[in-house]
């Protein structure tokens, strides 16, 4: 299997099951999921704020999902530098969730294990792109 063909194994599972199931998650219960990552009740305008969230996920999952089956590394690379350039982002907005409540929960250990997982796939995939090695 090549790294190509590994990438969009890595997408798919993370458009399916990351993000439409904590989007659909977002979107029907965001109370359970902030709960996930601290016991503090959540006044119902920033739950309602959750449910953006999840329709973003599902969006981006949608926009991932379409572009896949294409199999054109042209058409996927500007999508996995602007997930890449989300990891990034997400990194600091991690770091920023930690600074308000240090708390090394489940749940936030295994977003902080993904998002550095991916950041990693992203980057060599990206690197091996525009050197052309795929």
């Amino acid at each position: 299997m090549s790294y190509s063909q590994f990438i969009r194994y890595v997408l798919t599972f993370e458009a399916i099951v990351l993000n439409a199931g904590t989007g659909l998650l977002c979107l029907a219960a965001p109370a359970f999921f902030v709960g996930q990552f601290t016991d503090q009740t959540v006044p119902p305008v920033p739950l309602e704020l959750i449910r953006w969230y999840g329709v973003l996920l599902w969006v981006l999952t949608f926009f991932v999902l379409r572009i896949l089956p294409a199999r054109d590394n042209r058409l996927l690379a500007p999508a996995v530098e602007a997930l890449l350039f989300g990891d990034l982002v997400h990194l600091v907005a991690i770091y920023l969730f930690y600074q308000a409540l240090p708390e090394w929960s489940f749940s936030f250990i295994i977003m902080l294990f993904f998002t550095c997982t991916l950041a990693i796939l992203r980057s060599v995939w990206v690197y091996r792109y525009h050197t052309q090695t795929l």
